[in-house]
């Protein structure tokens, strides 16, 4: 015997009943669809949120008091630079020069220029519309060794030079001491070419620097003077935020300790600062609300597979007698359980599918999400039919021939 064919009167025959059902299952789906839809968009929400929320951090000294003009070890500056966590690292190096070749003892006549080495724009404070380059010359060449300088054009107007000269210089760097001594020392004598001008945004107070080097360069002169080389601040981006605890981790390892603000002064670069604070806040919120959900799932499944029953009671109910006669004519228990079984479920799948083509259309998650709503729609859904299922067979075909309505 062909069932589909029964099946499909069946359901003709209860159009009202078989209406209704769709509808139920349509609505079931399409709650389901807001549950999933909402868990994905903070899951996207928090996939995305580095992206929103960037968290920087800096080398300071232990008491956090100065986050520039610190010692910091050529040995955690080339750990840094190595790190997986570490992006848009800007390290720069102060110094003093002047034009020329000349001695010693005229160094407080002479070291005029305001000097920095950096291996970005971003370490001198400028932007690529403060700058003039020549031709040929890009700002990549600060993370180079390349000897090259930036030279502020007033200090170019005032001496003469034009982009692309070769200028003399005398350059100093700074050693430190003990008891907060700082000393300025003759690192090197050489030549570098001007690949670029500098229009500083105005500033008199020392922000901006009179001349910039590669620091890789300023590096190699440390390196030929046999002077070990410190950098005077180190900051960056972190790569990815959402890996903190492995970033930390991996800081403690490289000795960086926090900030004590009860420490005394001093200019090693041994701490770390961190601005976390937001984007730590912003994450802990999100997955409260994503654990939170989440956690309904539960609940959700058993609501479903409640639905699922009580609609196939719906659907079954007066139709024991229905059931005793296909028994009678000699169709076995289980087809004619799966008769109904049938019935209904190509009800809650004409459900299911309405419900999933609205809700692709009015969510984010597309065809997966349609998907992960069907199967646990009907997983959820199908064991609820089976148990009204049960319950209708209950009894011999007999008594439930001989009972009323």
């Amino acid at each position: 015997m062909c069932l589909l064919p029964m099946t499909l009167r069946n359901l003709k025959r209860c159009g009202f009943r078989s209406v209704l059902c769709i509808l139920i299952c349509t609505f079931a789906t399409l709650l389901l669809h807001f549950y999933l839809g909402n868990i994905a968009d903070l899951g996207r929400t928090l996939e995305k949120l580095p992206e929103a929320i960037e968290v920087s951090a800096k080398i300071c000294n232990l008491d956090g008091s100065m986050d520039q003009g610190l010692k910091i070890e050529a040995e955690l500056v080339c750990d840094l630079l190595k790190s997986d966590h570490v992006a848009e690292p800007i390290v720069t190096v102060q110094l003093l020069a002047g034009f020329g070749f000349f001695s010693q003892e005229e160094w407080q006549t002479r070291l005029t220029l305001q000097t920095r080495g950096v291996n970005s724009l971003s370490g001198a404070g400028l932007k690529p519309e403060n700058l003039t380059f020549c031709e040929g010359v890009s700002p990549d060449f600060l993370s180079s060794e390349e000897p090259m300088c930036l030279l502020d054009r007033s200090v170019m107007e005032k001496n003469g030079y034009k982009i692309g000269d070769m200028v003399l210089l005398t350059i100093y760097y700074y050693r430190y001491g003990d008891y907060h001594q700082v000393f300025c020392e003759p690192l090197e004598q050489c030549e570098y070419k001007i690949a670029g001008t500098v229009d500083t945004p105005g500033s008199t107070d020392g922000v901006y620097p009179e001349l910039i080097l590669p620091i890789q360069a300023v590096e190699n002169s440390y390196q030929k003077a046999g002077i070990p080389f410190l950098a005077d601040s180190f900051s960056f981006r972190v790569k990815n935020p959402l890996e903190l605890n492995d970033f930390k981790d991996e800081m403690h390892r490289l000795e960086l300790l926090p900030v004590s603000a009860g420490s005394e002064l001093h200019y090693e670069g041994n701490a770390l600062v961190v601005e976390d604070e937001t984007f730590i806040k912003t994450a802990e919120r999100i997955e409260e609300n994503l654990t939170l959900l989440r956690g309904f799932f539960p609940l959700i499944a058993v609501i479903t597979a409640g639905v699922g029953y009580l609609t196939a009671h719906l659907f079954v109910q007066n139709r024991r007698q229905e059931y005793a006669l296909l028994r009678s004519v000699g169709l076995g228990k289980g087809k004619s359980c799966f008769v109904f079984f049938l019935e209904y479920f190509l009800l809650a799948l004409c459900g299911c599918g309405l419900g999933s083509l609205c809700g692709w259309s009015g969510t984010a998650g597309g065809g997966r999400q349609s998907l992960m709503v069907a199967a646990i729609f009907l997983g959820c859904c199908l064991p609820g039919i089976a148990a009204a299922l049960v319950s209708m067979g209950r009894g011999s075909v007999m008594q439930i021939l001989t009972q009323k309505g």
